[in-house]
């Protein structure tokens, strides 16, 4: 027999019709309620109440505003749920329904609900109850991929103001989104009308994040090297993970759908650029190197100055025009006109080396990011030591061919 216990707040023995009942605190008992797949065990001294499942008519009804008001003031909990059932009457032979309220954290309301409907199904659920035939009729067609209005309207009588009408009930209710598509909970609800047994909420919910976790956790244990730079691709419960490398970054970034850019440190050490996009796409770009994901946010960021832009472009190892074009968010002419400007100040050369003027200039921007910032340690960078070997070997070079 499976047998759960969930620490709750309760009340029992309510009318149905809970609208001018007094709530008091005297009223509420305490203890761990107990549901096996026969019954709802209540504590009490000496002992238990039991409630049949096969006596509850429905689970999670919405109580009147000044109710729910006398419910948290007087449990001091704001949390709860109502689950009707039917019990003998005490004048007759007859039954009538009553109710039981309870209240408690969140988190265990949350859980008491779930067994309920995974051992009752969804025929006692409130949101169902409250569905009338149209909304359950469209939410069984849209389940089967069909929200063609054409194809719809004769399945309501050519009624565009019902047919409507009905969608945006299920939307409210979360049971589609707003591209009428059926959403998790919707289809769980679908299967449980069918009668299979086998799509109750909670059952369908634990396979759901059991195949999202099997996605984040692969892209989490994807690791950015000392070489190459780990990049994500997220959207819900979608990602694409891989590595690129420092002076690819630019061809893989969306930056005209850039809605915002953020640094944050990553539990290894490393920094993480995170980008949202306009489609809410986030993407994240992790770096050993810590310098990259700066020298990028530089490049993204519109309100930097546009020669330290491409300073950090070509920092990242940009070397075509159309990367500093897409990269920095210039025209065409700016870029050109910059560039030779950036050239004659010697800033860079010929080949878009850096010179030694913008290797200090980054060193100094980044040492005052990490300083000015919740960004902890000290700023060391093997990148910024080898633009700088790389002159020094270069200088090194053009004496001794001068010598010759």
């Amino acid at each position: 027999m499976n047998y759960s216990e969930v620490e709750l707040d309760y009340i029992t023995d309510i009318p149905q019709l809970v609208t001018n009942i007094a709530i008091s605190n005297s009223q509420w008992a305490h203890g761990s309620v107990g549901i096996s797949d026969q019954d709802i065990w209540l504590p009490k001294e000496g002992g238990w109440d039991t409630i049949p499942l096969k006596a509850v008519e429905l689970v999670d009804r919405k109580l009147p505003k000044s109710v729910v008001n006398k419910i948290i003031s007087s449990s001091k909990n704001s949390s709860y749920i109502v689950v009707d059932y039917k019990k003998l009457s005490l004048f007759g032979t007859g039954y009538v329904t009553t109710a039981m309220i309870f209240t408690g954290d969140k988190k265990n309301i949350e859980k008491f609900k779930s067994y309920l409907m995974t051992l009752l199904g969804f025929s006692v659920d409130a949101m169902y109850g409250q569905l009338e035939p149209a909304q359950v009729r469209l939410l069984f067609l849209l389940s089967t991929g069909i929200k063609d209005v054409d194809v719809l309207l004769p399945m309501f009588d050519r009624d565009k103001l019902l047919l409507k009408h009905a969608f945006n009930v299920l939307r409210k209710r979360k049971l589609v989104d707003e591209f009428a598509l059926v959403t998790p909970t919707g289809l769980a609800l679908v299967e449980g009308l069918k009668g299979k047994g086998e799509g109750s909420l909670g059952k369908d919910l634990k396979t759901s994040f059991s195949n999202i976790s099997k996605s984040w956790s692969r892209t989490t244990s994807f690791r950015a090297t000392e070489k190459m730079n780990k990049l994500i691709w997220k959207f819900e419960s979608s990602s694409i993970v891989g590595h690129v490398s420092t002076e690819n970054i630019w061809r893989f970034l969306p930056v005209k759908q850039i809605s915002s850019v953020k640094i944050e440190e990553t539990d290894i050490g490393a920094l993480s650029l995170i980008i949202k996009t306009k489609y809410d796409v986030i993407v994240t770009l992790e770096s050993i190197e810590r310098s990259i994901a700066l020298a990028l946010y530089v490049c993204l960021d519109p309100g930097e100055d546009s020669v330290f832009k491409l300073i950090s472009a070509v920092y990242l190892g940009v070397k075509e025009r159309p990367g500093f074009v897409y990269l920095c968010g210039l025209d065409s002419f700016a870029v050109e006109s910059k560039l030779e400007h950036m050239r004659q100040t010697e800033f860079i050369d010929d080949e878009f080396n850096l010179l030694p003027k913008s290797i200090a200039m980054i060193r100094k921007y980044i040492n005052e990011k990490m300083r000015c910032s919740s960004l902890e340690g000290t700023f060391e960078s093997e990148r910024l030591r080898e633009f700088e070997m790389n002159y020094a070997k270069k200088k090194m070079m053009d004496r001794l061919g001068d010598e010759i």
